[in-house]
């Protein structure tokens, strides 16, 4: 559990004609990651495909809004990749010759909707300030012009149009953004001019139809039957689209294009040959039996062999932890993927993060709301779900530290109230941080002894190790200040005789020891203090909880509830945003330079086809 693991070379030689839904299934496994190593013949070519795929994508951009979603295929099977896409295009091309009417003509029925329903809204707001239909229906055949616009709240009614022109602004009182209209009567070329000023600005200009004919209340239920009208001929037409789509297999042929599309970005570097392809990686399967199970379940044929790696080949490290810990891997990978020879941090940082978290932001009641949060919000921000533990060791030192929403007086501390003995608090979070460190020193001397460097940790860091702890507890028993002087001999020492023999060198090699030393520890003792943050951190939360009670108290009766309803939710997202990144902090900065230099690889496994998923979600290492 606290050792990153490598993953295994594997060598699968298949049938070419069964390369399809022979990646995919690896890629539903999420358990395989691709590299090409030796090729044993030509790579893997689809003739044409490059051309193909070039004109899928001007179809795709013309058209994609007017497709179905690609149909989705357990087991995709595509035993010719470049007849398949040539089909698929096929396709295509036949609908896109029968539905280009088809969409021509809705396109253009929604433009007259957006004009109908402006044209509908006006009639309603401007009944008493518009002239007769008959006068607006012949605008344009004289000298004079009448024109109709719909303006925006980014539009300026009054805009920098020519003099002379009468303007008449309508506002529409339903409409919260400032929308209104525009009648504007003038001579032809100032109207004109006024058209292409306005356009720019945003507005719309409504074309009176020539039909509407009678009194303003005859137009307006003229053009409610013309937008029904048009509404009933927009669902023939989306239902013709629709005919068209399943009479040429859309959905299949997208489908088919997508599958062809990723075999050629993850398997054209592939070796193959006239009947078999050789697929090549690193895999995180346990067995043989585990990584040809998904194979034999889809009848694939196949044989896979499970060698050493090829020579300079750096195997991907995955970490191998249970789910409850699994949320904190992050926390190790900001500093990079811990390598095959390096400690795996995850279970310490599953223990003291939340315990770091609940030290600074000790409430039982908002440590119950951050617990709620995290679950609620977990599907949608993943990494919210460490809300869920931090709030659990929130609600733990609110019982101890006797808290509720901010009160102190609903239970009794189970320990003390922070405020009360800053000191205690103060000196808690030291010594918490100085049990960090050890973890971090201790995890340190694993790894060294993974990497095959036991002698000189032995020869030299444990004198180190062996003066912290004497130096810790000297706090309590001077006399231990002896055992920190042997720890920092046994340091300098080791530098010394670590050296190559002479004694020129020996010396100077004890000379940089000195000065080693007296950095290391220093660091050491800089870093433990550090942590006298979280005490620090938790007593600014006990004073922002009595401020906010105070406030409260003053204001009495309703708004007392009012001010501690407020004062709560303040606490909640100011304090856990800093708590959050305090802890963040200290266990970068403080615990993992004493151990993780991110040396490994990241492991990315072989991805599905877009709109497939995995067969099974936990194999998938991130």
């Amino acid at each position: 559990m606290f050792r990153a693991q490598p993953c295994r070379w594997f060598e699968l030689a298949g049938s070419r004609d069964e390369l399809t839904p022979l990646l995919h299934a690896l890629a539903r496994t999420g358990a395989v990651e691709l590299q090409t190593h030796e090729r044993r013949a030509a790579p893997l070519f689809i003739e044409g495909a490059e051309q193909l795929l070039e004109r899928f994508g001007e179809l795709d951009k013309t058209f994609r809004s007017h497709w179905p979603a690609p149909r989705h295929r357990v087991t995709p099977r595509v035993a010719d990749p470049g007849a398949t896409l040539a089909a698929s295009l096929a396709r295509l091309e036949a609908w896109r010759h029968g539905a280009e009417p088809v969409i021509a003509e809705h396109e253009c029925s929604i433009r007259q909707a957006q004009d109908l329903a402006d044209l509908a809204k006006l009639l309603a707001v401007g009944a008493d300030q518009l002239p007769e239909p008959r006068l607006l229906a012949a605008a344009g055949r004289f000298m004079i012009e009448m024109r109709l616009y719909a303006l925006t709240d980014k539009t300026p009614a009054a805009a920098a149009l020519p003099a002379g022109l009468l303007q008449r602004v309508m506002a529409d009182p339903d409409a919260a953004t400032g929308k209104a209209f525009l009648l504007l009567v003038g001579r032809a070329d100032d109207i004109a001019l006024a058209d292409t000023t306005l356009q720019t600005l945003g507005a719309r200009r409504i074309v009176w139809p020539a039909g509407l004919s009678g009194s303003l209340a005859q137009a307006a239920e003229q053009v409610q039957t013309q937008r029904q009208q048009l509404s009933a001929r927009g669902d023939e037409l989306t239902q013709d689209l629709q005919a068209l789509n399943k009479q040429h297999a859309v959905a299949d042929a997208l489908s088919d294009i997508g599958v062809v599309t990723w075999l050629m970005r993850h398997g054209a570097d592939l070796a193959a040959g006239e009947h078999l392809v050789w697929v090549t990686g690193w895999t995180t399967a346990a067995d043989e039996t585990a990584f040809c199970a998904p194979l034999e379940q889809q009848g694939l044929r196949c044989v896979v062999d499970f060698p050493a790696p090829p020579p300079l080949a750096v195997p991907p490290a995955v970490l191998v932890n249970p789910p409850w810990i699994r949320a904190f891997e992050p926390f190790a990978r900001m500093l990079g993927q811990p390598g095959s020879d390096e400690a795996d941090p995850s279970l310490v940082v599953a223990l003291f993060a939340p315990l770091l978290f609940g030290f600074m932001f000790g409430d039982l009641g908002q440590g119950a709301v951050l617990c709620v949060a995290g679950w609620l919000l977990r599907r949608r921000a993943p990494m919210l779900v460490l809300l869920i533990p931090g709030g659990a060791m929130a609600m733990v030192f609110g019982l101890l530290f006797g808290t509720v929403f901010a009160r102190e007086d609903l239970i009794p501390a189970l320990w003390l109230h922070p405020l009360d003995q800053p000191m205690t608090l103060l000196v808690a979070s030291v010594g918490l941080g100085a049990v960090i460190l050890l973890c971090g020193l201790v995890l340190n001397a694993l790894q060294t002894h993974w990497q095959l460097a036991a002698r000189p940790w032995w020869q030299r860091d444990a004198g180190l190790v062996l003066a912290y702890v004497s130096l810790l507890a000297a706090l309590a028993w001077p006399e231990m200040l002896w055992l920190a002087a042997v720890g920092a001999g046994w340091f300098m020492l080791g530098s010394m005789f670590a050296a190559t023999p002479g004694a020129a060198s020996r010396l100077s090699a004890l000379g940089s020891g000195v000065a080693k030393f007296a950095e290391l520890a220093l660091q050491l003792l800089v870093n433990t203090v550090s942590f006298a943050r979280v005490g620090a951190f938790a007593l600014a939360h006990a004073g922002l909880s009595t401020a906010v009670t105070g406030v409260a108290e003053a204001a009495g009766g309703v708004g007392y509830w009012i001010v501690l309803l407020l004062g709560n939710a303040l606490i909640l997202l100011l304090e856990g945003l800093v708590v959050g990144i305090q802890t963040t902090r200290l266990l970068l900065f403080e615990f993992f330079v004493r151990f993780l230099q991110g040396s490994g690889r990241v492991f990315r496994p072989l991805p599905m086809p877009v709109g497939h998923t995995l067969t099974n979600p936990e194999s998938q290492v991130p």
